[in-house]
């Protein structure tokens, strides 16, 4: 396993591991923007297809509204809205003007985007309303990119307003890893007692949501430390009291979010709030500089990352994807919880609020 810390170490390493494919790509994304890195990727996949790679594509209908309503209002697969789209696009531009430029944006099709549409070799499926959140290629099915970076240029530097984005992906180089990834979404079994992937499904065939229970878990059985970078972070009660109760057992507790979330801002803070009233400062909680798009939940047993925040629709509504991983003496944790020590380092402590 390769930990990749943001998008300018992850997005070398996929079109690297694109352009190298000599069989199958598989992409399943979220957001997938009409902007610079948006075109790199997809025109590394145009080039592989081109040489006879098999290309499957899957771009959530679901995101649309998020890529019409902020940064470039430019999708790559998604060029034109339903009324009720656009007018949910409006509301979130509204609600968050600081993400949205001002004017009417032409988002037209282009010839890039025409080429993949049309290309024999490359299968696109971008008009199904899905909710699903999680982001993972397969390459040859011998290597696979997990984590919680979509394809944008904000996750590969800053935003449109200059605040730097932070997220994590990870690559797996191996058969047995893309087996056991398989294993799971088709049958929901966990076949590795060192890694695991929990997930929420809403396949009509497979309905499964666990992530909620496997976060609560994480947090109940922390001995020692539990850490939490979360964007978006909502106050649930089954979750408060979960951090409320490790810290009262003596458990070391660090929670960094963003000082300034591009979404729900509001309620992080409401959260974060409550856990310091609860423990009388008691839990060191942090505010990022960066726009932390991380969702993370660590202790001194496992760590957790992918695409799953804290917060009811990640629980109940949306399909979601994260990675487990044994916390041991290895390569991967320790560079993990170096960047943790990173973002804390970097952030300013809350003391009261």
């Amino acid at each position: 396993m390769k930990l990749l810390t943001d998008g300018k170490e992850a997005f070398p390493e996929i079109l690297k591991c694109i352009n190298e494919a000599k069989e199958s790509i598989f992409i399943n994304m979220f957001i997938w923007r009409g902007d610079s890195i948006g075109k790199a990727v997809a025109k590394a996949v145009l080039e592989a297809a081109d040489l006879g790679v098999k290309v499957d594509i899957s771009v959530d209908r679901y995101g649309v509204v998020l890529e019409k309503s902020e940064e470039a209002r430019k999708s790559f697969f998604h060029k034109k809205q339903t009324l009720i789209e656009k007018l949910k696009s409006k509301a979130l531009a509204i609600g968050y003007p600081k993400n949205c430029p001002k004017g009417k944006v032409r988002d037209e099709e282009t010839e890039l985007y025409k080429s993949i549409m049309s290309h024999p070799n490359i299968t696109v499926s971008h008009d199904e309303f899905k909710a699903d959140h999680s982001k993972y290629y397969i390459i040859d099915d011998e290597i696979l990119f997990v984590g919680g970076i979509n394809i944008e240029d904000k996750e590969n530097g800053c935003d449109i307003i200059g605040r730097e984005y932070g997220d994590y992906m990870v690559k797996m180089a191996g058969g047995v890893y893309v087996d056991t990834f398989k294993a799971k979404l088709s049958s929901g079994k966990n076949t590795d007692d060192t890694y695991f992937f929990g997930i929420n499904s809403k396949k009509p065939n497979f309905p499964m949501f666990e992530m909620e229970q496997k976060y609560l878990d994480l947090i109940n059985g922390a001995e020692r430390k539990l850490h939490i970078t979360m964007a978006y972070f909502s106050p649930l009660k089954k979750f408060t009291d979960a951090i409320i109760s490790a810290y009262n057992r003596g458990v070391d507790i660090s929670i960094v979010i963003p000082r300034d979330a591009n979404y729900q801002d509001d309620t992080n803070k409401k959260t974060v709030k409550k856990l310091l009233k609860a423990t009388n400062g008691g839990i060191r909680v942090y505010f990022s500089p960066r726009m932390l798009h991380t969702k993370l939940v660590a202790t001194d047993k496992e760590i957790s990352f992918g695409s799953t925040n804290i917060t009811k629709k990640a629980f109940n509504q949306l399909s979601e994807l994260n990675l487990f991983v044994e916390n041991r003496d290895c390569p991967f944790c320790n560079q993990m919880w170096a960047s943790i020590e990173h973002d804390i380092n970097e952030a300013e402590k809350i003391r009261s609020y």
